[in-house]
């Protein structure tokens, strides 16, 4: 993964801030928070085990999947090499070039996080639920 979006720093922060608050709202302990209870909930047996880790990555993916699409974009943002913002050809706007570039730098710092580990888990619980009731009728 590339290092742009400070994602493993900005982690272990939120995972500092979830323990003292006592909540489970970051993106690293959804991970855990979710994989723990797909794991350790009662429908997840030897047989059903490979079901759960595939309900925690239809959850999860996509998450990590955006991250990693985020830290490449502010990547090129950052370097200045995002042709949507400055790309170095001079056209003589570069002031306005700059101020637009500025101004999407900033908008990246108000980005949160969408939904809790609690509203993660309920839907992987409810899809465990449905694969594994899948699997009892075959």
């Amino acid at each position: 993964m590339t290092p742009y979006f400070g994602a493993g720093a900005g982690q272990a922060i939120e995972v500092l801030r979830v323990i003292i608050r006592e909540t489970a709202s970051s993106s690293c302990t959804k991970d855990a928070f979710v994989l723990g209870r797909l794991l350790a909930n009662s429908l997840t047996t030897l047989d059903t085990v490979t079901v759960a880790l595939k309900v925690y990555q239809d959850v999860r993916l996509p998450s990590a999947q955006s991250v990693a699409r985020e830290s490449e974009r502010r990547g090129h943002m950052l370097n200045f090499n995002t042709p949507d913002y400055h790309d170095g050809t001079d056209r003589g706007n570069e002031r306005e070039e700059m101020n637009i570039l500025k101004e999407k730098i900033i908008c990246q710092f108000n980005l949160q996080g969408v939904g809790s580990a609690v509203a993660e888990w309920l839907v992987a619980e409810s899809k465990l639920q449905a694969s594994v009731s899948l699997c009892n009728e075959r």
